[in-house]
């Protein structure tokens, strides 16, 4: 058989003889881990009204059988485990999304003070500058495009219209 190349880590493997052609990873758990997360995407998009309106279907279900849950998470404590980190790193990502949005409403009201009178601010004097400020500064104020101008001017000296001894690139 011939070697083929793994799409997911690029190393070369050699297909199963019963697999063959149909084979698409090396084998290694991470490449199958891809193939497969790729492959359940590929088909959410194909079907993507498959789980739509499932809930009130789950919900008559679980009104059938009382204490299911209860009783489920009662006899599988790594599945509580699992799913509690899991909630804990949703939650902190959540609070860290609401935190740097915060963060950035107010960072925002302090540049608009420090730029009140924008005629004492010196950008270059200016260089304790946030990123965040700097972002702030450059998505207010009208940018001029530089190399726009530079284009001009040379276009404007190839013709004669300045002169050529003045001109500074």
């Amino acid at each position: 058989m011939r070697q083929k190349r793994c799409p997911y880590c690029r190393g070369f493997f050699i297909p199963h003889p019963r697999v063959g052609k149909r084979q698409k990873t090396c084998g290694h758990p991470s490449c199958q881990k891809a193939l497969k997360r790729e492959n359940n995407a590929h088909w959410r998009r194909r079907h993507p009204d498959y789980f739509r309106n499932d809930y009130p279907r789950l919900k008559a279900w679980l009104d059938q059988h009382p204490g299911y849950l209860k009783r489920y998470r009662a006899t599988h404590p790594e599945y509580v485990q699992k799913n509690r980190e899991a909630k804990g790193l949703r939650d902190r990502r959540k609070r860290l999304k609401v935190d740097i949005q915060a963060k950035i409403k107010r960072q925002n009201l302090v540049i608009i003070d420090k730029l009140r009178d924008f005629s004492r601010v010196d950008i270059q004097d200016e260089m304790a500058l946030q990123p965040l400020e700097m972002t702030f500064l450059f998505s207010t104020f009208p940018c001029v495009d530089i190399q726009v101008a530079m284009d001009k001017r040379r276009c404007l000296k190839e013709t004669g219209a300045i002169n050529a001894r003045r001109w500074i690139p």
